[in-house]
């Protein structure tokens, strides 16, 4: 069995690296680049805050202000509390082999550096694996031969960009929280997918909870991906249909205050009484469909890229292994 030698671009938040560690340990990782998306931050809930709560506050607005703060405070809570509750702690890379470069960039959202292409380049990587970095340029694009592989926290036909867990539950559509794998094009989370999946949701799931179930479940995605590329079984299905592309300047305190309203208003039990109805649409629009299993207990059932192509042209039936 070929081995592959597979680069990991990633952010600092705590989630990425929890991406890069978890690749890591099933396969040769030569280099994990880390990329500075905002100076002066430590690796927790405050970088995603910030990529999307760059707001302005006028004199003459304290008293919205120090209520914005409380929001924000609480919800930075409600996340460090979700995600020590599913994944256990907060992750660094002090495991990392030491055959394994590591590099953090030292200019904000610079992973397009020259310096870095550069870098990234003497590697020799096979495949690139990507999760939460900056869009990356045709130079990076064009490195591996076979290809960059981005882990999207959102289903691409529905939800495109940033946030995508916290704007499902927004809009009241959890049945569309999601994760796909797919190719990374010139475009937004809009190439070719590999595989797609949903979480199991529970009562008692916030925005949070079910953020870092789909981390959890687009690393055992990407793993599957990264096998299927190495075996040479890779099915790739173009996205017909985009969805929805959100921006980081659109998550506000308001947005974060109306999400988390909603969830105490019994969106996800609403939701679980009428999951079967909910839940087909949504599959239906699936692609290389990641199958989820319901006993939170067991590991993951899944098909492999081939299966699920097969089983959706009805050459044979869809079987979880």
């Amino acid at each position: 069995m070929k081995s592959l030698r597979i680069v990991i671009l990633v952010s600092e938040d705590r989630s990425d690296i929890y991406f890069a560690n978890r690749l890591a340990e099933r396969f040769p990782v030569v280099g994990i680049f880390v990329e500075t998306q905002y100076g002066n931050t430590s690796p927790s809930l405050a970088v995603r805050l910030k990529k999307g709560l760059g707001y302005a506050v006028s004199p003459g607005r304290l008293a919205a202000r120090f209520a914005e703060r409380k929001i924000l405070r609480n919800y930075g809570q409600l996340a460090h509390d979700a995600w020590l509750s599913t994944c256990g702690k907060t992750e660094t890379l002090e495991t990392i082999p030491e055959s394994c470069r590591i590099v953090r960039t030292r200019g904000v959202r610079d992973i397009n550096d020259p310096l870095y292409v550069r870098q990234i380049k003497s590697l020799r990587p096979d495949l690139i694996a990507v999760c939460g970095c900056s869009i990356l340029g045709p130079e990076i694009l064009a490195i591996p031969c076979l290809g960059v592989l981005n882990l999207h926290g959102g289903l691409s036909q529905h939800y495109r960009g940033v946030w995508t867990t916290l704007w499902a539950v927004h809009n009241e559509e959890p049945e569309y929280v999601g994760a796909t794998v797919h190719y990374v094009s010139s475009g937004i989370d809009d190439g070719d997918i590999i595989f797609q999946g949903r979480p199991v949701i529970c009562p008692g799931d916030n925005p949070e909870t079910l953020y870092a179930k789909v981390v959890r479940l687009g690393v055992r995605m990407m793993s599957r991906a990264i096998a299927d590329v190495r075996d040479g079984r890779v099915v790739r299905h173009p996205l017909e249909r985009r969805g929805t592309l959100y921006f980081n300047r659109l998550v506000t305190p308001a947005v974060l205050k109306s999400a988390l309203d909603k969830i105490d208003r019994g969106l996800i039990d609403h939701y679980l009484a009428e999951k079967a109805q909910r839940d087909e649409p949504v599959i239906q629009t699936m692609y290389g469909h990641f199958q989820s299993d319901p006993n939170p207990g067991r590991p993951l059932s899944t098909v492999s890229s081939v299966e699920w192509a097969a089983a959706r042209k009805g050459t044979r039936p869809c079987v979880s292994g």
